[in-house]
């Protein structure tokens, strides 16, 4: 009785905001000042239902995530109210959806929405960009697919979101239809896909904008101990989006886009992973907090592939996502292209704009086709991409390594057969053209409408490399540009350990992040996973100097001397300092994809190759 008590009590302080209500539109109201252990109290005064019985649902599923998730297992106290104050009968169907008894007599419903960040429900936890936050007088991560709910059959019905927020919280958003009433903000949107496309971040306001072409894009930022500034970042992305316009065309096809970052300070949250997911006028970010200088170019990174989506599959899709369905999703074969060709387009643009240099750009492609490496290279890329929920689940993240790799061969392609003048780029201006924002294409048909569209060798590249078993055609394509290409080639050398270095922001210390690839003199040294660096050979190991200390030990290292390094290491729960010590000599060092630019390339190698990344200045 208390518990239904609270409930009653939470949701008499809302108020009619409206004197005339439609009798088609969702009105939703959250009053996120009164939020009790990381939960907040929904009410909605429903649309007039026709049946006798309604189905209330959350999404299983929403665009732009490769995963279950049932956003229905966060919600509890629902209750479904008639006209006349009487509790109506209602039943859970499944995990997500509620069947309401005598529906022609609803009035509103009630319920709660727990904190996906901080929840005791482990399994398949949410990937916190896709998830909700709730942070009372701190922040409030609102992905309004997690929050609100929709009647089957109702989808395209209007809404109305009013929130009631601290006086000092401002909410950020790519929304622009938005109406203030002092601490109450009211959004407005045209159908429920609009409203899961559009979230929105409570907290003190740290935000800064910039005009980029005829587009105003916010950047809101939330870092709890104020290690990270909007100002910092949207001068930093400043040049990057500019280049993305140029690269787009000379125009962005959004009149407003917010990028909304919140900056942890805790290792990893509950998803054990950091990262960002993309919407239409809006991406939002989960990183961790750490010096700007540090997260620089993985900042410009991740926003240039998350805006790029603005294109695919945004702008370009196909039915599948045309006409997402939330709860019995259907998945389309071309990832290839909305995850890896957005992904290569983050990088080339980079590139191309000058941002980096050519041999950096080299090594980029390196590293994404040592990361292909460790997936499977005979499974189709659209079966892949069919079966990415389940069968195939485990090798969703090649989108991000062979993904990008198919978009980079068929610019080198498009390029080679076109003389240079068409690439990727004019494809996804041109598909963007034929199909747009609400015009889907069929699934079955896209390799055969961009056949048409240029050239019958892309056909055939997408027969046998994309739908077919065969490995991306690597040499032939780096021929193409004047590349020379070497699968694998090893050499006796002196090493360092060849372990993976990442950064723990906890202590500010770079830690051993793997040693699966770790080589005989590693071994000896004895490094751990975990173990944090301190010194080489009496040289402090710091983000700044990593590079320097490291080339400068293989460049002086003799043969039999002794290489001493610190560490500290997670002994019973504690970090103990521990010294580790070898005699240096060479190993066999196996480099793979080895990969550099032709001395001997043709006039119409480097005339492809120079249309591919851009003149050199």
């Amino acid at each position: 009785m208390r518990y239904a008590l609270f409930i009653y009590l939470f949701f008499s302080s809302f108020s009619s905001l409206y004197a005339v209500r439609s009798e088609e539109v969702y009105y939703y109201s959250v009053d996120i000042t009164k939020s009790e252990n990381d939960k907040l109290g929904v009410m909605l005064e429903t649309p007039k239902i026709a049946k006798d019985e309604a189905v209330f649902c959350f999404p299983k599923i929403v665009p732009g995530t490769y995963a279950i998730y049932n956003f229905g297992r966060f919600i509890s106290g629902f209750k479904a109210i008639a006209k006349n104050g009487i509790d109506l009968v209602t039943e859970k169907r499944d995990v997500n959806s509620w069947v309401i008894k005598n529906a022609k007599d609803l009035d509103r419903i009630l319920y709660e929405v727990e904190d996906t960040w901080d929840t005791p429900l482990k399994e398949d936890f949410v990937f916190e960009p896709a998830g909700t936050n709730i942070e009372k007088g701190k922040n409030f991560l609102l992905n309004t697919h997690g929050v609100f709910g929709y009647f089957e059959g109702m989808k395209f019905n209007k809404l109305e979101i009013s929130v009631t927020r601290p006086v000092d919280f401002y909410g950020s958003t790519g929304l622009s239809s938005i109406k203030t009433e002092n601490n109450k903000d009211i959004f407005y949107l045209n159908n429920y896909v609009e409203l899961v496309d559009s979230p929105i971040m409570y907290c003190i306001p740290d935000t800064s904008s910039i005009m980029v072409g005829k587009a105003r894009v916010l950047v809101s930022v939330y870092s709890p101990n104020k290690v990270l500034k909007a100002s910092q970042i949207v001068g930093s992305l400043s040049s990057t989006l500019m280049a993305q316009k140029d690269y787009l065309g000379g125009e962005l096809p959004v009149d407003k886009y917010a990028f909304l970052f919140y900056f942890t300070d805790r290792d990893t949250g509950g998803s054990g992973a950091t990262g960002a997911l993309e919407h239409s006028y809006s991406s939002v970010y989960y990183l961790p907090e750490m010096p700007f200088d540090i997260l620089k170019q993985t900042l410009r990174d991740v926003t240039a592939h998350e805006f790029f989506h603005i294109i695919t599959p945004l702008t370009i899709h196909s039915e599948e996502i045309g006409d997402f369905s939330f709860n019995s999703p259907k998945m389309s074969q071309h990832l290839w292209m909305y995850e890896g060709c957005t992904e290569y387009a983050a990088g080339h643009m980079q590139v191309k704009a000058g941002l980096i240099e050519r041999d950096e750009y080299i090594e980029i492609i390196r590293d994404k086709m040592q990361g292909a490496d460790e997936f499977k290279d005979d499974l189709p890329f659209t079966t892949m991409s069919k079966g990415c929920l389940d069968e195939y689940k485990k090798d969703y993240n090649n989108v991000y390594q062979k993904g990008a790799l198919i978009g980079m061969c068929l610019d080198i392609w498009l390029r080679n057969y076109s003389g240079g003048h068409y690439g990727t780029q004019d494809l996804m201006q041109d598909l963007g053209k034929k199909y747009g924002k609400n015009v889907s294409f069929r699934d079955d048909t896209l390799f055969s409408v961009i056949e048409k569209m240029t050239y019958p060798e892309i056909g055939n590249f997408f027969k046998k490399h994309v739908a077919g078993k065969e490995p991306l055609p690597f040499a032939e394509t780096f021929k193409m540009v004047g590349l020379e290409y070497y699968p694998k080639f090893s050499v006796l050398g002196i090493s360092y350990g060849n372990i993976d270095i990442g950064y723990n922001p906890n202590s500010g210390r770079l830690v051993v992040a793997g040693i699966s690839e770790m080589d005989d003199f590693g071994k000896a040294l004895g490094f751990l996973e975990g173990d944090e660096l301190v010194s080489f050979n009496g040289s402090p190991l710091t983000v700044d100097n990593i590079k320097d200390v490291i080339s400068g030990f293989i460049e002086k290292a003799v043969e039999g001397k002794s290489l001493k390094v610190q560490v500290f290491r997670n002994k019973e729960g504690k970090m103990k300092k521990v010294k580790l010590k070898a005699k240096i000599r060479k190993v066999e060092i196996t480099e793979k994809h080895i990969l550099f630019f032709s001395k001997n390339a043709s006039e119409r190698q480097v005339k492809t190759r120079d249309a591919w990344l851009g003149k050199q200045k």
